[in-house]
């Protein structure tokens, strides 16, 4: 089969549209120039690898013969892989947002020859059907208004271009306080599900800062009801089938309120958060439960997201064959017959709710794995002892484990290297070092943060990923991440990196005017030229919300008060934005508590690991040659002849 100009791309999701019909190009001066020279509109369809929907659309439309001969005749076509591009991405979203009320990959956008958006929506079905417009006569509607009535597109495209500038530009400067944080904490807890846990109604997400924010607020106030919310949710994400029960590691999300049936990919994003939340809670509530997650995401990183010459894979996708979405991860009872002794699948069954009709809407047969029935109640309802259940279980799930690896098509995993992501899982796994000890975790995070600054660190600055120029996020997370490595190495070169890193993101990315950092480091061209603040969690930190507390934290361990008013200015550039959506942020209600409570700096010689292991919100332990434990908070230090009991 011929292939298209996306064969040599370097994302493996724009590689992955090679062979479609389409004529393709990848987001770049030559697509524009030709739009231009043939006054085209564009289509522009932005998604990951991961992407089920993406996948759905692509088989429908982009790889039937008529609906390509439609967008080639009539369009120049961009693809853009978001996590290659997330600048791209996010613009195009907000406008798609803004017209529609929602937004989400695949997303669809028609574009004027200069890059403004005109029209949008997100996955679309080839024929009219469910109420929603065919993306054939979709197609063929625009090009008709691009012939007949251009004036009235260019009118709304320029009007659409202006608002996205606005947004840009506009201030929420504002002072901040306790008062800032209780408004967040407090609505925060009134968008808690307080039967199945998490926030809101399905679909699900995991906001790990949000519970990482009540476990610092437990701490504060011993509030036992908080540490009740946190429990909640921890134990329902680790017991639902939005866990990999398996090998282990997290899907993306929830399709149901009860974390039951997921959409099955696994994004690195998540799990570096959910690592460093489960490792963190395990410190305050030692459930093995917890520990057992912890060392499951570990695991599932060493077999199958890990480079061998250092870095973590980006994401595994959730589809097999074709759009089999979960169909690696799922079960019938029928084919667990011929895997499984009768007594492993009296347990098994027991424990996941394995049973003739599963959860799968497309596949009925098919059951998702979650923790139904504990060993206690199993070895009751068995009349069996509970040794013999746990045997039973853990046999039962190698075999499965075994079973799928051996027969089924493994999911795609996208191997880039994205600094940015790597930052969050060098912090992560910084965490779980300190909490389980795994050697493991701290000399591939060194092996890691020695890649990426081998290959990703060049003299203009960091890329994102290779030939893409860095973005504000990266630049602040994985300096997040050396710093936390330096914490539990103590290597100085992280350090100095992290300082570097920091200094270089204030001079490419902060706002001197309205303060705090754009995502982008210069005006590109079309919708590009707009320059935006990240500051919602997404629900993955934001770079806005993750930046003030890497600021305290380094202005504290160097002494540099600059970056500490830095850190206040980028609280205080958002503080209006928080007080009008107090949940918007808990990245950022993280950073303004510490802002408000000061870093908690140890330095000690003799008990350097067991101050490390400790947990204390905002601390960070220094090597120091001192005979005795050196604590400060802010400014004012006190020394102790051993571990203060708060800390032991």
């Amino acid at each position: 089969m011929q292939k298209n100009r996306l064969a040599n791309a370097r994302s493996p999701y724009l590689r992955k549209s090679a062979h479609q019909p389409v004529d393709w190009y990848e987001w770049s001066e030559e697509a524009f120039k030709k739009a231009k020279e043939e006054d085209k509109p564009i289509l522009l369809s932005i998604g990951g690898v991961w992407c089920h929907w993406c996948h759905v659309m692509a088989h429908e439309s982009f790889e039937n013969e008529e609906i390509a001969k439609i967008i080639n005749e009539n369009f120049v076509a961009i693809k853009v892989d978001r996590d290659e591009r997330p600048d791209i991405d996010r613009r195009y979203q907000e406008v798609v947002v803004a017209l529609t009320g929602s937004g989400g990959w695949p997303l669809t956008v028609f574009l004027t020859p200069e890059g403004e958006a005109f029209f949008g929506g997100t996955y679309f079905p080839p024929e009219d059907r469910w109420g929603r417009p065919g993306f054939k006569s979709l197609l063929l509607r625009i090009a008709q208004l691009w012939k007949e009535d251009r004036e009235k597109i260019l009118k709304s495209a320029k009007q659409i271009s202006q608002a996205l500038e606005l947004f840009g530009v506009r201030s929420y400067k504002d002072h901040v306080g306790e008062e800032l944080l209780d408004r967040g904490i407090n609505h925060l807890l009134l968008s808690v599900d307080y039967q199945h846990g998490g926030l809101g109604d399905a679909p699900k997400f995991h906001h790990a800062k949000a519970w990482e924010l009540l476990l610092y607020r437990y701490f504060f106030t011993q509030n036992r009801q908080l540490l009740k919310v946190v429990e909640l949710t921890l134990d329902a994400m680790a017991k639902g089938g939005i866990y990999d029960h398996l090998l282990g590691g997290f899907f993306r999300y929830s399709t149901d309120q009860n974390w039951i049936v997921p959409h099955f990919e696994k994004m690195l994003y998540d799990n570096a958060e959910l690592l460093q939340l489960y490792s963190m809670a395990y410190q305050v509530i030692p459930k093995p439960l917890y520990e057992r997650v912890a060392k499951g995401i570990v695991e599932y990183y060493k077999r199958e997201g890990t480079d061998p010459a250092g870095g973590f894979y980006a994401s595994q996708d959730a589809d097999i064959g074709l759009l089999d979405e979960g169909g690696y991860y799922t079960f019938s009872l029928e084919e667990l017959k011929n895997v499984l002794t009768p007594e492993e699948l009296k347990v098994a069954s027991l424990h996941f709710d394995i049973g003739p009709k599963g959860e799968m809407h497309h596949n009925p047969t098919k059951n998702v794995l979650f923790i139904d029935k504990e060993e206690d109640e199993i070895s009751k309802i068995l009349d069996m002892p509970k040794e013999e259940v746990q045997s039973l279980l853990e046999s039962a799930k190698r075999k499965m484990l075994k079973y799928r690896e051996e027969t089924r098509e493994k999911p795609f995993v996208d191997k880039t290297i994205y600094s940015g992501w790597n930052g969050l899982m060098l912090e992560a796994m910084a965490q779980y070092y300190k909490t389980f000890g795994d050697s493991w975790a701290k000399d591939f995070s060194e092996l890691t943060a020695k890649r990426l600054l081998e290959e990703l660190y060049k003299e203009e600055g960091l890329e994102h990923t290779h030939g893409v120029k860095g973005f504000s996020e990266d630049y602040i997370f994985l300096a997040r991440g050396l710093l936390a490595l330096y914490e539990i190495t103590q290597e100085k070169q992280w350090l100095e990196v992290t300082l570097k890193l920091t200094k270089q993101a204030i001079e490419k990315f902060w706002d001197p005017q309205n303060w705090g950092f754009f995502d982008t480091e210069e005006q590109g061209e079309g919708f590009l030229k707009v320059r935006l603040k990240n500051i919602a969690d997404t629900p993955t930190q934001s770079p806005n919300g993750s930046a003030p507390y890497l600021l305290l934290l380094l202005g504290s361990i160097t002494q540099e008060t600059e970056l500490i008013d830095y850190a206040e200015k980028n609280l205080q550039a958002f503080a209006r934005f928080i007080q009008e959506v107090p949940t918007a942020s808990a990245s950022y209600l993280i950073s303004l508590y510490a802002y408000l409570k000061g870093i908690y700096k140890v330095e000690t010689r003799d008990f350097f690991e067991p101050l490390l292991k400790a947990f204390r919100p905002f601390k960070f332990v220094l090597r120091r040659d001192v005979d005795r434990v050196v604590i400060c908070e802010g400014t004012a230090c006190k020394v102790y002849p051993g571990i203060p009991d708060s800390l032991s």
